[in-house]
């Protein structure tokens, strides 16, 4: 019989919120927005429980209850993070490994990872990435550089700085349901108002460094979720992403808004659950 939810630290300093069901199942990688912990975010995706799955849904190391400075926070270290969860279930587990990046700069920082990397078998994003294009954030080419730079001055200075962030304004479908769920957030976690601005300079990094991955696609076969009704993202961008994509892949389409994810978990689970099953070797 499977056991509960379980708090743990891999190698000492990455926290992680895992749920065991067997040795030989397979190994799911949860990554989420790093702005609050996994344990914050556990509705979105507490369903995988009712799976035949071990789930690993981690802090990146700086963040959330994981150790480390945040000030040392960036697009190499959660790389390393990924690579130290990786090497640890094949040390415990199996290399049945499969990456799921959640609530939006997850994602992304998922799909980062997952470009990179032999070991994913699977890979499911919620939110996605296309390199240099900020255009679709609202944000202009040339201002997305110039911010970066600002970060980068910033940081250099005082590496631990944090910066004030509000999610775009939305109206429309479910406005109550989308808009309430930042107004729960931040009045349940005010820390979550204010973020390391590392974060954010990872994100810009990864869509404007001359280095970065994202300038290929994911290798592994990719489930994309695409949602209509969504703040950060036009539909289009979701589309244009997907047809770039030559790898084995599926589009899941909700017809609903961006934090839908945090109260229909069990929809995104299914899905996520059904394309690991789909694509065992």
């Amino acid at each position: 019989m499977a056991v509960k939810w379980q708090e743990s630290y891999i190698n000492d300093k990455i926290f992680c919120n895992h749920y065991f069901d067997s040795k030989e199942a397979p190994n799911i990688i949860v990554t989420h927005t790093p702005i609050v912990s996994t344990t914050v975010m556990q509705p979105a995706y507490v369903a995988l429980d009712q799976y035949k799955v071990n789930v690993f849904a981690i802090d990146f190391t700086g963040t959330g209850k994981s150790k480390g400075s945040r000030g040392d926070f960036s697009v190499q270290s959660f790389c390393n993070d990924l690579d130290d969860v990786v090497k640890y279930i094949e040390k415990h587990y199996s290399d049945d490994i499969h990456l799921f990046g959640y609530t939006g700069i997850g994602g992304i920082f998922a799909q980062y990872y997952a470009v990179g990397s032999k070991k994913i078998k699977t890979f499911s994003q919620y939110a996605c990435a296309r390199y240099k294009d900020t255009q679709s954030f609202g944000i202009p080419l040339p201002l997305a550089k110039t911010l970066l730079g600002l970060m980068k001055g910033i940081t250099f200075v005082k590496p631990t700085a944090k910066m004030s962030w509000s999610p775009p304004k939305y109206s429309g479908y479910h406005e109550e349901l989308d808009n309430g769920f930042y107004e729960h957030l931040t009045k349940k976690y005010p820390e979550a108002k204010k973020a390391p601005m590392k974060i954010f300079m990872a994100v810009f990094e990864c869509l404007l460094s001359s280095k970065s991955k994202l300038k290929e696609t994911v290798h592994c076969p990719t489930l994309v979720f695409k949602t209509l009704h969504d703040r950060y993202f036009p539909r289009e961008y979701f589309d244009t992403y997907y047809e770039q994509l030559s790898c084995k892949k599926k589009l899941v389409t909700i017809d609903d808004v961006h934090n839908i994810y945090y109260f229909k978990g069990d929809v995104f689970c299914k899905e996520v659950v059904e394309w690991i099953d789909e694509n065992k070797s």
